[in-house]
């Protein structure tokens, strides 16, 4: 019997799966297919209903991940094979290169001075990125890591490009590194938790998206609000950067729709009204949310609705029948169901609920696993044989959205379930012993390093950090003080 796991799928599922297992001993093989884990989590703003920031609450989870003796990390990769059965099975994982090695310090010269720019899929395209990139200040790993698909250099035999290799200073770019290895492992069990998709929008003609910069989707508008994203936290209209005055939450959009999704997207909702609240606190004087139902089922749900209705947000129930641009904006046609009442009215931007998909591959992931996707598309799970965590081949199960759409508490409570399950599959575990600096001698003077964190902009958009860090130097006995843009990411965690 073997004593590891794997977990494919390095969200908030896979993450916190990953946690518990290697807290018990377990050893866990962590495979995430882009170059960083965190997932969707990572890139949202603040979670509802109690406004927590999202990456706050995930990085320190991430970097423990990171840390941890117990987890192997394998990012850029996939599981191409699986042979054996619970207990024993046999996984063949293939991972690409980064063509940048750990000791990268992210220092942002190599990025400076790269002369490809492409839209950044972490921004939902609402920003730009170099071919030698970081996914997220608090990426992890941390390197850098190359998009070969797009840089100039075809190594090993072509490399007509150096700029990134001439101003590394720990010369840890390597053009020669192997693009892609297999590794093959032994693990007792496996779990399944590869997040979900957001629907193409451009497929709703009737809503013109793509038609007008100023029609966007929940992600995008989801990045507006981030004060690590391109507008800073700053929502501003991508027309002419201008504040909106009007803004208008359309919900459902390919969710319960015999045309497209027949299912109910869950958490779409719960993170619209975040939105129209968030939208309320950056002093947008009218926002509008359109519903069919509103479904405010969790803990705190219902009451965050009663507050963002108390904060002046306006619901009305219908779906719009036509949105097109006209000269003063975003003209939209719908039918007020509880009036009876056909209006047209004209928005500033407009932001769209789309439905959630599984996640590109996942067909195709099941059919090398052995197991089974339901009618729509996720992971099908056994409900005989143990709830919605058990699919149907013994020995792998599957957690958070992989198997349908959930909210984070869910997918985090999914993610230790299935850990919980795994579990029946380990014979023997293994703590290794963790290496503590040593203390300082008594009688030695105390040693203070300070660590101011910028946090973007949540924590300096209201604390004066220059002034901090010059005032913490004052301090007895403080000997080193550091200002930070984010001390939760992985590398000034290591720092």
């Amino acid at each position: 019997m073997t004593r590891s796991v794997l977990i494919i799928g390095g969200g908030i599922a896979g993450i916190q799966a990953a946690l518990d297992l290697a807290d018990a001993g377990v050893h866990v093989v962590l495979v995430e297919r882009e170059p960083t884990i965190g997932g969707k989590m990572a890139v949202l703003d603040k979670n509802f209903p109690t406004l927590d920031c999202s990456i706050c609450i995930e990085a320190p989870k991430m970097s423990e991940v990171d840390l941890h003796p117990n987890i192997d990390v394998y990012t850029l990769a996939e599981v191409v094979k699986v042979e054996g059965s619970a207990g024993r099975f046999t996984v063949t994982v293939r991972q690409r290169a980064r063509f940048v090695t750990d000791e990268c310090t992210r220092c942002d010269r190599c990025t400076q001075v790269c002369p490809v720019v492409l839209p950044n899929e972490f921004e939902s395209g609402m920003a730009y990125r170099k071919a030698i990139y970081t996914p997220i200040p608090q990426a992890v790993p941390g390197a850098y890591v190359i998009d070969l698909e797009h840089c100039l250099n075809d190594p090993p035999n072509y490399l007509p490009c150096a700029h990134c290799q001439e101003v590394c200073q720990p010369k840890c770019i390597d053009f020669f590194m192997p693009p892609v290895r297999e590794h093959t492992f032994r693990v007792a069990a496996i779990i399944v938790a590869t997040g979900f998709e957001m629907m193409d929008p451009h497929v709703f003609r009737e809503y013109g998206y793509g038609t007008h910069p100023d029609i966007l989707t929940a992600f995008e508008f989801e990045r507006l609000l981030n004060s690590a994203g391109p507008t800073g936290g700053e929502i501003v209209r991508p027309s002419d950067r201008r504040h909106p005055e009007r803004i208008l939450f359309v919900l459902c959009v390919g969710s319960r729709d015999r045309r497209w999704k027949r299912y109910c997207s869950r958490f779409c909702c719960m993170y619209s009204i975040k939105h129209a609240y968030q939208a309320v606190d950056h002093g947008v004087p009218d926002v509008t949310v359109m519903y069919m139902d509103l479904r405010t089922y969790g803990k705190g749900f219902e009451g965050f609705r009663e507050r963002t209705c108390q904060a002046g947000v306006r619901f009305i129930r219908s779906r719009p029948a036509a949105i097109e641009p006209d000269e003063t904006g975003l003209r939209v046609v719908y039918e007020d169901t509880l009036r009876q009442k056909l209006i047209r009215e004209t928005f500033d931007m407009v932001i769209l609920a789309g439905a959630v998909m599984p996640s590109p591959g996942t067909a195709e992931l099941a059919r090398r696993l052995g197991i089974a996707v339901d009618a729509d598309g996720f992971i099908k799970t056994d409900s005989s044989r143990g709830g919605t965590l058990v699919t149907t081949r013994k020995g792998i199960y599957v957690a958070g959205c992989a198997s349908g759409p959930k909210d984070i508490p869910d997918s985090v409570a999914e993610g230790s379930g299935a850990a919980g399950l795994a579990l029946r599959h380990i014979r023997s575990r293994r703590w290794p012993e963790r290496v503590f600096p040593e203390m300082e001698s008594a009688g030695e003077p105390p040693r203070v390093g300070v660590f101011v964190c910028h946090c973007g902009s949540n924590i300096a958009g209201v604390v004066d950090i220059p002034e901090i860090v010059e005032y913490a130097r004052t301090l007895p006995d403080v000997i080193y003080v550091q200002d930070q843009m984010f001390s939760c990411a992985g590398n000034t965690q290591k720092q």
